[in-house]
């Protein structure tokens, strides 16, 4: 049977609230109607009792005026009394209320001509025949027409009270035929359109739970189960989806846990070395061959320094490149940008770069270039993998460079310590000797001694002099502090304080911006310079000095002092060569040699070649 429109394009709780609204609202109406008709008919039937009993006191009346007095006056009182109870019956109120004009106006109509006979013919004709023998005869023949005047009254009260009787019947029977169809029409619906449906939503979980997911729901309509339906088609749809490519999601799985693996080895590596063992381009070159095993990268380097040209600490040249190198110390912008992200570019043979910055806590510490072949695109965990070796790589360099700093800040506090130490003992000796030998050769010019005498005293105290000379360079020295600006604002320093003395100018080239020394490499190759710088300005002669500072391609450095001046003699002559004798004993500290000869040009030339304990580390502190 097919349902209306309104009752199958709302939801299922729209139209089950729709055909209980209805069913309440019938049974609503059939019990105002009820209501309204019991009110209606209320008093109606002592109304017509009281109608009926008019009949009687009329022919109370009657027979009143019938029956024999001793006297006139009883015949009259008799009649009076009988005449009022008629009256008080033909206007009592619950007559009157039966027979209301708003509720039934041909009864009312009736009514009312019924008292107006009373009042005009009957009453007066009862009140004379008390008295009169002709105007009882003639009450006589008028009262058979007066009580059936009151009999069809009655009569047409009980037909209008049937009437409303039958309408309440016919109310009735129609409301409750009308909620026996809505319900069964409730019932229907329930049964179509949601017993059918669950029934069969069941039978499809049943054969989902199976694994028979081709099944499908038949009920996809509008309403809460038909979405149902058409939600339960399509995770049916998924799931068979999903089940047919599982197994290709496992495998993809796999892979993901075991690259996850990997990273994860790999970082715990890094850690553990790092944490075991200090930098060196041996451990550098070891993680970035890991490094690269994972990205397939042709060739990489990992590059120290913040700015300016960087440092490479470890590099693997691509194989089919050999003696190519990857890039070029001028080129280091191109892979520290800015610093803060990975910077991709591509190489003159098509390959990309790939760098990935250093830091820790913000701070740039370095770069990690990766050529990639052209065909290689990284995915996101390789990429997440690379900054995070950039972050573990820039942690060690930045825990290094602390632990050089706290070297370094010990090493010049022990100095500062032995400075205060020589001044306070050996300076004030000096100091005492030169005052007594200045006493004693004013004492032997008095006395007249010998002249050889004179000679050896003259002597003491020029060595005396040139002892204290040396003393206060040697506690200037160890007094020197390199601060946080680095190598080359003290080697800056060092050559304005030899400029501001006036004797000659000087020439600086700096080439080892961006590298920072050791500890005590700086401090010795600031001696050296500052001793080469003393030893021209007390003995060359010379009106301009070159210092020079250079890398070479050996992963050596070069430190130069050239003068102008008069040139210097044999090395092997140990004539006021205390100062060379010293520059070599710290060349070989260095592990290096310091060598000084005469320049085919003229003049001559301080050199001092060593090999850093740590070549390629990036001026952090100038960063």
């Amino acid at each position: 049977m097919p349902l209306p429109n309104f009752l199958t394009t709302r939801s299922i709780l729209g139209r089950l609230g729709l055909l209980m609204g209805i069913i309440v609202i019938l049974a609503i109406v059939s019990i105002m109607v009820s209501t309204v008709f019991t009110e209606l008919s209320a008093g109606k039937a002592k109304a017509i009792n009281l109608a009926g009993s008019l009949r009687m006191q009329a022919y109370a009346i009657e027979g009143g005026l019938s029956r024999p007095y001793a006297d006139a006056t009883q015949s009259v009182a008799a009649t009076a009394r009988n005449i009022a109870a008629f009256e008080a019956r033909l206007k009592h109120p619950a007559l009157q209320a039966g027979l209301n004009p708003e509720l039934a106006r041909p009864l009312h109509e009736r009514y009312l001509q019924l008292r107006e006979r009373w009042a005009r013919d009957i009453q007066p004709l009862a009140a004379a025949a008390a008295t009169s023998a002709q105007a009882r005869a003639e009450f006589a023949e008028a009262i058979d027409g007066f009580v059936a005047q009151i009999d069809a009254l009655v009569q047409l009260m009980e037909q209008d009270l049937e009437s409303k009787i039958q309408w309440l019947r016919l109310v009735q029977g129609v409301s409750l035929f009308a909620i026996v169809v809505m319900v069964l029409v409730t019932m229907y619906l329930m049964h179509m359109q949601v017993l059918v449906p669950l029934l069969n939503l069941l039978a499809c979980a049943r054969a989902a739970r199976e694994g028979e997911f081709r099944t499908r729901a038949e009920h996809t309509g509008s309403d809460e189960l038909g979405q149902l339906g058409e939600a339960f088609n399509a995770m049916m749809q998924d799931l068979a989806h999903m089940y047919a490519n599982l197994e290709a999601r496992v495998q993809q799985k796999t892979e993901e846990l075991a690259r996850s693996k990997e990273s994860l080895e790999l970082l715990y590596s890094i850690t553990r070395d790092f944490s075991t063992r200090e930098i060196s381009p041996e451990l550098m070159t070891q993680v970035l061959g890991e490094v690269e095993r994972l990205v397939a990268a042709r060739a990489g380097a990992i590059c120290v320094g913040a700015s300016g040209p960087a440092l490479p600490l470890a590099s693997i040249p691509a194989a089919d490149s050999g003696a190519a190198a990857m890039c070029g110390l001028s080129e280091c912008s191109r892979c520290l940008d800015d610093g803060n992200r990975r910077v991709e570019s591509a190489l003159a043979d098509g390959a990309r770069l790939l760098s990935i910055p250093l830091t820790d806590q913000g701070r740039l510490y370095g770069v990690m270039p990766l050529a990639l072949p052209p065909e290689t695109s990284l995915e996101d965990w390789q990429k997440e993998l690379l900054e995070a070796v950039g972050r573990h790589l820039g942690a060690a360099l930045a825990l290094a460079q602390r632990s050089e700093e706290r070297h370094r800040l010990a090493l010049f506090e022990e100095r500062s310590v032995m400075a205060r130490e020589l001044h306070d003992s050996l300076a004030q000796s000096l100091s005492y000797l030169k005052i007594q030998v200045a006493r004693l050769q004013m004492m032997l010019k008095g006395a007249g001694f010998p002249e050889p005498a004179q000679e050896v005293v003259t002597e003491l105290k020029t060595g005396l002099a040139s002892a204290y000379r040396q003393l206060r360079e040697l506690l200037t020295t160890f007094r020197l502090r390199i601060d946080g600006r680095g190598l080359h604002a003290a080697i800056e320093d060092t050559v304005q304080e030899f400029r501001r003395r006036g004797r000659f100018a000087i020439a600086l080239q700096n080439g080892l911006t961006g590298m920072e020394l050791a500890s005590n490499e700086e401090i010795h190759v600031l001696q050296v310079i500052r001793e080469a710088l003393s030893n021209v300005e007390h003995h060359a002669q010379a009106r301009s000095v070159t210092v020079v500072l250079e890398r070479l391609p050996d992963h050596r450095v070069r430190v130069r002092v050239d003068d102008d001046g008069i040139g210097i003699e044999a090395p092997e002559s140990p004539t006021h060569h205390y100062g060379l004798t010293i520059m070599r004993d710290r060349a070989t500290s260095l592990g290096g040699e310091c060598r000084a000869f005469a320049r085919t040009e003229g003049g001559t030339r301080v050199e001092l070649e060593f090999t850093p304990a740590t070549p390629f580390r990036d001026t952090l502190a100038t960063a």
